[in-house]
């Protein structure tokens, strides 16, 4: 795989401030005139068998190299390519990070174009992903029109492009905001303008969140409602509980109480459990539900069948459906018993489907039986053929002796039986 590939298959998220901590802090002067081969040594020595003396060259290779960066004057291109040739070599992340962010904070507007696509034809070893964002967002301070005129011309430039927005909306929001406006084509949900609010969520939540309530509900309005969700939480947990009574959209207000709700529920259930409750407005309930209650009954699943009923009657299927893959993982049997008591809600057929599909592997003919609790007949036939048609890859003759000794519909008789 060449490197201009395997970039943009590094899932890894890099921490541009933390890199920028440890250029800032760095205190040790270190020798100059690094080469290539001391930073190649660097990455790939091992940790016993080595002398003193190679050992010292290698952690040193970093050092130097750093130190070559900072006092580099009168560079020229080649120069340069060098520098960042270095560079990748280096093993230590942090070491090659640190003299990556270096190298960046030294670069005119115009020289950008060129590192970048250096950057991407050289082999990595390291974190290509995160590095590659670093040029992108010194590329975005220092010039963000011409590093977008570059992405442009990319291959699946979508990431490139967000990074360098979200970049540029942080120092000008109005300016990056407006080219995102412009730049969108067609009529579906812009994407370029979540990058912008991801961009500004944290220094002006207001206009953040009147950029996210003119958006349709789409995956691009769940993205940038999940950056403002990270900026409120910032500010505490009780103020991000307080923000959706502000929002008027009834679908927008639910979403932002299920965001919340989800990441105050990674730390704390109980909180969370306690606050969705309170909301008591049905929709925002409904979208919290099932997160919050997976999380409570993986804590106590007392608890979290408790809490259940503290919901409004259409909130507690989802609920429920948080509850059940916990519960049956340990009790198949005591869990169908559990999800007869909550027949009669709305939504009911959801929580059969959910248990259906939570003991499909374990219990077969048990999920099969459930199915005829479906009350829809055209999802209780999908049904059917769905859990059937998975259970038939392991044991097509269970399945049809299980369906030639049961009520399903004809459609599913045809399938199974031939």
């Amino acid at each position: 795989m060449t490197a201009r590939n395997s970039i943009f298959t590094h899932a890894a998220v890099f921490a541009a401030g933390a890199a920028l901590a440890l250029v800032a802090s760095h205190p040790n002067p270190t020798p100059s005139n690094a080469d290539a081969n001391a930073a190649s040594d660097r990455s790939s020595s091992g940790h016993t068998g080595e002398s003193a003396g190679s050992g010292e060259d290698a952690r040193s290779a970093a050092h130097r190299e750093r130190q070559d960066v900072s006092t580099l004057s009168g560079r020229t291109k080649a120069a340069t390519a060098q520098r960042l040739a270095n560079i990748v070599k280096i093993g230590d992340p942090m070491e090659r990070q640190s003299a990556l962010m270096e190298l960046i904070n030294r670069l005119g507007p115009g020289e950008f174009a060129a590192v970048a696509e250096q950057f991407r034809d050289l082999d990595h070893f390291g974190n290509s992903r995160g590095e590659f964002d670093l040029i992108l967002r010194g590329w975005a301070k220092a010039d963000p029109l011409a590093a977008l005129e570059y992405t442009a011309k990319q291959p699946n430039n979508g990431a490139d492009t967000a990074v360098i927005l979200a970049t540029w909306a942080g120092n000008d929001a109005a300016a990056a905001e407006r080219w995102a406006l412009d730049h969108h084509q067609g009529d579906g949900p812009n994407p370029l303008l979540a990058a912008v609010i991801r961009g500004i969520a944290l220094y002006d939540i207001a206009q953040a969140s009147r950029l996210v309530a003119a958006m349709p509900s789409s995956r691009e309005r769940g993205e940038a409602v999940d950056a403002i969700t990270r900026a409120l939480l910032m500010q505490g947990t009780d103020a991000a509980m307080a923000y959706p009574a502000s929002i008027q959209d009834l679908q927008l207000r639910a979403g932002f109480v299920a965001a919340i709700a989800d990441r105050i529920a990674a730390k704390d259930a109980t909180q969370a459990a306690a606050w969705v409750a309170s909301v008591g407005e049905v929709e925002s309930q409904s979208a919290a539900a099932r997160e919050v209650a997976e999380a409570l009954a993986k804590q106590d699943l007392a608890s979290a069948a408790e809490w259940l009923r503290k919901l409004q009657p259409a909130a507690q299927a989802e609920a429920a459906r948080g509850i059940i893959p916990v519960m049956s993982s340990s009790d198949i049997g005591g869990t169908a018993q559990w999800v007869s008591t909550l027949a009669g809600l709305p939504n009911y057929d959801r929580v059969v489907e959910e248990f259906v599909w939570s003991c499909d592997y374990r219990d077969p003919e048990q999920s099969a039986a459930w199915i005829q609790g479906i009350a829809d007949p055209d999802q209780r036939a999908s049904l059917y053929h769905r859990m059937l048609g998975e259970w038939a890859k392991r044991d097509a003759g269970a399945v049809k002796l299980w369906v030639a000794n049961n009520p399903v519909p004809a459609s599913v008789t045809r399938r199974f039986t031939r």
